[in-house]
């Protein structure tokens, strides 16, 4: 993007910001977070940890948007990839986001070890009960030919019906990956840009429908599961500043960022929630044999994590 391109979504993102909950700078965010434990910080450990698993899960895609306006300020796409590094694990932390949310930014920030803790193998699909965009993603990072079936028609019956435009074409992305259609893929990413500039999804404004983040997540994908198969396939043009998003990604080798904020002095216990190796996800079964994510299993496997790696163990 040139300069004044940069300069122009700088501004739309201060003009819109007050009246999207927008954080002016990091400080800003930093500070929100500081005033909230002032209400328990006296309180026990286990029960601070609890109450950031609940108060995180709203600052995620706010968080993630400052990320991307100070990219463009700066001039430095760090920002935006530690942005999606930190927004990944707000999200994983607090499960609070849809499939769509989490996927976009989980894969946008190349956090494909991820995958295998919140969908691990051994929770198949079916007893997930997971919608197209989980059955098609786990069927291509694992390669089951046996949940092949059940993911295309999944996918197809989705893509075929009335939808959006960046809704079915990520859903064609994704079965062009599966059929190795490199050509369909490459025009499909084309159509999750235009879509998002034309959505009017809640939550879509001016300044963030210029973030195709599904396009770059999904280049990103592509590049793991086939390498240089895919290497000739470029963003397309409207994907705006995630193409110089990419570009800082690939000449870092698309190691994955690091966390945006560092609350080691400010809120240690923050901090080290923070800094966790995040847990796997397990299900529990009902008598008919269906499968439920295990929600309290994994917060009081986050807090023992969290309490050891804050113990310094």
């Amino acid at each position: 993007m040139t300069k004044a391109q940069k300069d122009k979504l700088v501004g739309i993102y201060h003009e819109i910001r007050d009246k999207n909950y927008y954080y002016f700078n990091l400080d800003s965010f930093e500070r929100e977070q500081f005033g909230r434990n002032v209400d328990f910080f006296d309180e026990p450990e286990e029960y601070q940890i609890k109450m950031w698993l609940r108060l995180l899960g709203g600052d995620g895609y706010n968080l993630l948007y400052l990320g991307a306006m100070l990219a463009l300020q700066e001039d430095d796409m760090r920002y935006l990839d530690d942005a999606l590094y930190t927004v990944t694990t707000l999200e994983r932390l607090t499960m609070m986001s849809t499939d769509w949310d989490l996927l976009s930014v989980l894969l946008s920030a190349n956090r494909f070890d991820d995958i295998k803790r919140i969908f691990p193998k051994e929770n198949v699909q079916s007893k997930i009960g997971g919608g197209w965009l989980t059955n098609l993603v786990m069927y291509l990072y694992y390669g089951e030919e046996a949940w092949r079936a059940e993911a295309v028609d999944t996918g197809r019956r989705y893509s075929e019906s009335k939808t959006t435009i960046e809704g079915k074409a990520v859903v064609d992305c994704l079965l062009s990956l599966v059929d190795k259609d490199f050509d369909r893929f490459s025009v499909e990413l084309d159509n999750i840009c235009k879509g998002k500039r034309r959505s009017n999804e809640f939550g879509e404004n001016k300044f963030t429908k210029q973030f195709p983040f599904f396009a770059l997540g999904l280049y990103n994908f592509a590049r793991f599961l086939y390498g240089e198969e895919v290497e000739n396939i470029a963003l397309p043009d409207d994907a705006g500043a995630l193409i110089d998003l990419h570009k800082y990604q690939k000449a870092n080798g698309y190691a994955t960022g690091k966390l945006i904020v560092d609350f080691k002095k400010s809120i240690p216990l923050l901090d080290a929630l923070l800094n966790i190796e995040l847990p796997t996800i397990h299900l529990k079964y009902d008598n008919k044999g269906k499968g439920y994510i295990d929600i309290d299993r994994y917060k009081s496997d986050v807090i023992e994590i969290t309490l050891k790696n804050f113990a310094g163990e």
